[in-house]
């Protein structure tokens, strides 16, 4: 176990180096598909948690724009379950599972109107047109890493006690 202060401080430091580093991660052309809103949720939550996984990341990967729901909202409600389950310790019951749903999402919709991507972004990201004009007008860096970041600072506020317990 560590301390809910500690929890808390790698919370900051992630969510600090977040907003530096994110706004730019497209800017190269990268075509990484780990490099996405939904991967880089799960990755930065995963880092805090001290889990050391890449197949979460890639399985993460896929949610980004293509659900209709934010990646970062998918990721977070993975990353949330885990939580809320132990950390595979314990079966999250149906009732709990949707109340720990509920939370992140009314949080999120709080800070944004919305947790659908097309909403969010402006764009289709379904269609190739949509994906070309996304890139083009570096939505990634004006509001999409925004998300990441958000979705990160919910769960920490919503589970650093649990965490502490959990690490």
């Amino acid at each position: 176990m560590v301390s809910i202060e500690e929890v808390e401080k790698r919370f900051d430091t992630k969510i600090k180096e977040l907003r530096k580093e994110l706004p730019s991660k497209y800017s190269n052309g990268s075509q990484i598909a780990t490099q996405n809103c939904a991967a880089l949720t799960m990755k930065s939550l995963f880092e805090i948690l001290n889990i050391d996984d890449l197949n979460y990341v890639n399985m993460a990967a896929p949610l980004a724009g293509i659900t209709n729901i934010c990646g970062a909202v998918n990721a977070g409600l993975m990353v949330a379950g885990l939580i809320t389950g132990r950390m595979g310790k314990k079966e999250v019951t149906l009732e709990k599972a949707a109340n720990e749903g509920m939370k992140f999402i009314k949080r999120f919709k709080k800070e944004f109107g919305t947790i659908h991507c097309r909403d969010l972004t402006g764009y289709d990201l379904l269609t190739i047109e949509g994906m070309k004009n996304y890139i083009k007008n570096d939505i990634w860096g004006k509001q999409c890493y925004k998300h990441v970041v958000t979705a990160v600072e919910i769960i920490g506020r919503l589970y650093s006690k649990m965490i502490a317990k959990l690490i």
